[in-house]
């Protein structure tokens, strides 16, 4: 979209939303006629979009639904607000819509400001970065409309990103007196918002600024506040000295920005509100205590927790009571789950997703780039790592690239985090801002030694490649941006932000800041890096939350999605993957809780355990339950879809050592049935299948599928008569494909022709290795259960029913000869990528895939564990 459709664009949504049609807009004058008919047909897309709705479990379904009552005609903040994201923001329609429905289902789920008194808890669910602040700034418009006189927002712990916050409120909410550009037009005189704190950095509150004669008035009152024990304590100091009067009659919405940051208990003794005063009871930490305590001064409060990882918040104990501050911030009353925006990239669409029985695989982007051993040593040593000069040139062309697409103007960033600790940060800043120095003088002064050439191979081997798969209408050759590095190069700061520089990334004084930025906790939780295109990201940290948080990448890119680039280690990446399935199975609860009705109260949230990472920190989790959940390899198929592909040498000694192990195990099985090409063998015993599955090599590093669990799953059911025959049947072609090749295994009697399997991206990853039907093998009177055991069921998957018709005494163990040379016919299409990019080199081998289907059991053994708090988790049908 170039900038003139864009402004084209805009002025229509706003002339739309005033009520205007169609047709009368189209030939209005401010759209230019060459602009038109792309106007009209993003319109109608916009217009018939559907959208998919907030998820909500509420405490009482029954409540009166009070919001549908009010009369909105006479509203004004809201009505702005929207204005102001269609014609100022350039919202699309039907962002609008959904933004205007999931902020509706939250203030519904408050109290009308007008009953007697209310003291309401809820948590809303967002991704990281993916626009909570909008929902929450919607939700005050709303409120304050409705009648709630005092917001106060908790944002963030330090001044930086308490300024953030006031000033985006203030350019969407509030207004500016001087009208300034790009932000919302100064309500009319008695609507105005009464503020007592600033975008001043140290613009907290402070009660010599504040007037308790606000308090009674018609205007609503504003107050930005991090979440800090002095500011607060200051905060309840004033409001203790207000007239009763006000604490009783006057609505107060609380709005906690990261909720799970500071404001979790991390002290106090569990003291449920039903039993005896405990004499060793020990009250809750500062932060904690003190938001509770300003809950508990008002008759009519509602409480909002909004964060992106809620896992400290539902571990919150349901029923504690503190006899000064009272209850805890478990979300009582509500728990809504915000929808994906369209265009935004989380966990899931950057890292992949790998479903937990191992058959549902989602693709990442394909952006991630690896920081290997050695590079982490080169860090260590205080020497710049080969892969982070990349990443630099990377920043060059991703900004470049940008530029070309009509984004010169805009703000530019590349997030350098590989260490907290602030003397490394510096040295870091000093490396790179003398290394970026080097690179512009060598492209001001001496292009052609060199840097040129490194440029224009790195922007067609990786860039072009990667468009070209997902947007081949972006791709352009190296001599079209080129004109846009030096200008880029020029503009690029080196800046350290953290505690000890005080410097501070301020895009409204320099809207078109172009920046590496070196730093660590500054630049993690709750910070916009805008215009992010690369990270450099190596920071270690085992906590579920603090993970996702440092995830600055998270977010919305439109139009250059393909040009960002993430640089880290492949244990990071398989983290952040596997999170994203924590996150999935999450929401997926949620969804089930709300169709069943349930309360927050009736059933509390699991969280999915990791074998290497915590959920959350121990004093966050002191008083949650483990539980094992009831769930067996029943039904369920495990495949190694995971090869170590960016570690050759390991590669290729696992591929060694498995070819011996499938060719010892399939000489043992005695004469093949061959169909097709394709050898298969019924009931072998599971002691040689046990033997083997403990010689097979799979990568722990990787960890998507656990051996020697499996094999004490099969041991256990085999001693009670289930599992203990097998069949074994070998995938591969069923006619010869002369590139792919044959599989050297030495079963007499045909030749076993080699399958392609291809690479995503740049992982480890090749996806499913199955195809529709394996899984039928061997299926015949013998190995299948009888029909009456078998409950149909609509629109199964055809390797499913197989798994429900197949006997619980066979398993099924299926291997896959994958070629070296997978992907040969590869288009630049798509995400995939040939395995090999040298087929022919000496380290390069053929692959061995396995995969176990097991039938249905009736001896199901307990393999996940999760996380529960004192509101226990139950399963629900």
């Amino acid at each position: 979209m170039t900038p003139e459709e864009e402004r084209a664009l805009r002025t229509a949504r706003s002339m739309l939303d005033l009520g205007h049609d169609l047709e009368v807009i189209l030939e209005n004058s401010l759209i230019p006629a060459a602009h038109r008919k792309f106007v009209q047909e993003r319109l109608l897309n916009e217009t018939t979009r559907v959208l998919e709705p907030a998820r909500v479990i509420v405490r009482d379904a029954t409540r009166a639904d009070w919001l549908s009552g009010l009369d909105r005609s006479g509203w004004h903040y809201w009505p702005a607000l929207r204005q102001y994201l269609l014609s100022v923001k350039g919202w699309a329609q039907y962002a609008v819509r959904s933004l205007d429905d999931s902020s509706d289902r939250i203030l519904k789920q408050l109290a009308s400001p007008t009953e007697n008194s209310f003291d309401i808890r809820g948590l809303v669910l967002g991704y990281v970065q993916s626009g909570k602040t909008a929902s929450f700034t919607a939700l005050i418009a709303k409120a304050a409309d409705a009648g709630y006189r005092l917001v106060i927002v908790l944002s963030g712990i330090d001044n930086g990103l308490r300024r953030q916050t006031q000033i985006r409120l203030n350019k969407e909410l509030v207004g500016y007196t001087d009208a300034r550009a790009g932000s919302i037009r100064l309500p009319p005189l008695g609507r105005q918002w009464v503020q007592f704190t600033s975008e001043d950095f140290n613009g907290d509150f402070r009660a010599g600024n504040a007037n308790h004669g606000a308090l009674q008035g018609s205007q609503p009152v504003l107050l930005v506040v991090k979440k800090n024990g002095s500011v607060l304590r200051r905060l309840l100091e004033w409001l203790h000295a207000a007239p009763e009067s006000v604490k009783n009659t006057l609505p107060l919405l609380v709005v906690d920005d990261e909720a799970d940051q500071a404001s979790v208990d991390t002290r106090g003794s569990y003291q449920a509100d039903d039993e005896p005063p405990d004499p060793e009871y020990e009250p809750p930490s500062v932060i904690n205590g003190r938001i509770r305590e300003l809950l508990g001064m008002f008759r009519r409060c509602a409480y909002v927790a909004y964060t992106a990882t809620p896992f400290a918040n539902i571990l919150i104990p349901h029923n504690t009571e503190d006899p000064d501050v009272g209850s805890d911030l478990y979300p009582k009353d509500f728990i809504v789950d915000l929808p994906r925006s369209e265009g935004y990239f989380g966990a899931e669409q950057i890292f992949g997703r790998f479903g937990a029985n191992n058959e549902e695989v989602v693709d990442g982007l394909g952006v991630i780039r690896e920081v290997t051993d050695v590079d982490l040593a080169d860090l260590e040593d205080f020497v710049l790592p080969a892969s982070l000069e990349i990443a630099l040139l990377d920043f060059v062309l991703a900004g470049a690239g940008r530029a070309q697409r009509g984004a010169a103007n805009s703000p530019a960033t590349m997030l350098i985090h590989t260490s907290q600790r602030i003397t490394e940060q510096a040295h870091m800043s000093r490396l790179v801002a003398d290394r970026f120095a080097e690179l512009r003088d060598e492209w001001r002064y001496a292009r052609n030694n060199g840097i040129k050439n490194r440029l224009k191979d790195r922007w067609d081997d990786d860039f072009r490649a990667h468009t070209r798969q997902s947007h081949l209408d972006r791709d352009v050759a190296f001599e079209v941006i080129e004109e846009y590095i030096g200008p880029f190069f020029e503009a690029v700061q080196v800046k350290e932000v953290n505690s000890a520089t005080g410097e501070v990334l301020d895009y409204e004084r320099e809207p078109t800041l172009k920046a590496i930025v070196v730093g660590g906790n500054r630049l993690s939780r709750g910070l916009t890096l805008e215009g992010l295109l690369v990270s450099f990201f190596v920071r270690r940290t085992v906590m579920y939350d603090t993970l996702m948080q440092m995830g600055r990448w998270f977010g919305y890119r439109p139009n250059y999605e393909d040009l960002t680039r993430i640089w880290m280690t492949a244990e990071l990446e398989g983290w952040f993957s596997d999170l994203a399935l924590v996150e999935h199975q999450l929401r997926q609860d949620i969804e089930i809780y709300e169709s069943q009705g349930l309360t927050p109260y009736q059933v509390g949230m699991r969280i999915l355990q990791h074998p290497t990472m915590q959920i959350t920190s121990t004093l966050k989790r002191r008083f949650t339950t483990t539980t094992t959940i009831s769930q067996s390899y029943s039904l369920t198929l495990q495949q190694t879809f995971k090869f170590p592909l960016r570690r050759p040498a390991d590669l290729a000694a696992q591929a060694d050592n498995n070819l011996a192990a499938t060719r010892g195990f399939l000489s043992g099985l005695g004469p093949a049935l061959w169909d097709s090409n394709r050898p298969s063998w019924s009931g072998v015993g599971y002691q040689l299948v046990l033997t083997f599955l403990r010689q097979f090599q799979v990568d722990a590093e990787i960890r998507n599928i656990s051996l020697p669990l499996i094999c004490a799953y099969i041991e256990r059911l085999a001693d009670q008569r289930e599992l203990d025959r097998w069949i074994v049947g070998v995938c591969g072609l069923q006619t010869r494909d002369r590139q792919l090749g044959s599989a050297d295994w030495r079963v007499p009697g045909g030749t076993i022709w080699n399958v392609s399997r291809t690479r995503i991206g740049e992982s480890d990853s090749v996806g499913v290795i199955t195809s529709p039907g394996d899984e039928a093998i061997g299926l015949n009177d013998e190995t299948r259960r009888p029909n009456d055991e078998i409950t149909p069921i609509p629109d199964e998957g055809e390797n499913r029913t197989a798994r429900r018709s197949r006997s619980p005494r066979f398993g099924l163990l299926l291997l896959y000869p994958i070629s070296r040379n997978s992907g040969y016919r590869l288009s630049m299409q798509g995400t995939r990528r040939p395995l090999y990019s040298n087929p022919n080199d000496r380290a390069a081998k053929d692959l061995i895939g396995l995969a176990l289907s097991f039938p249905e059991s009736g001896l199901p053994q307990r393999m996940e564990a999760y996380l529960e708090g004192t509101a226990r988790w139950r399963p629900v049908e």
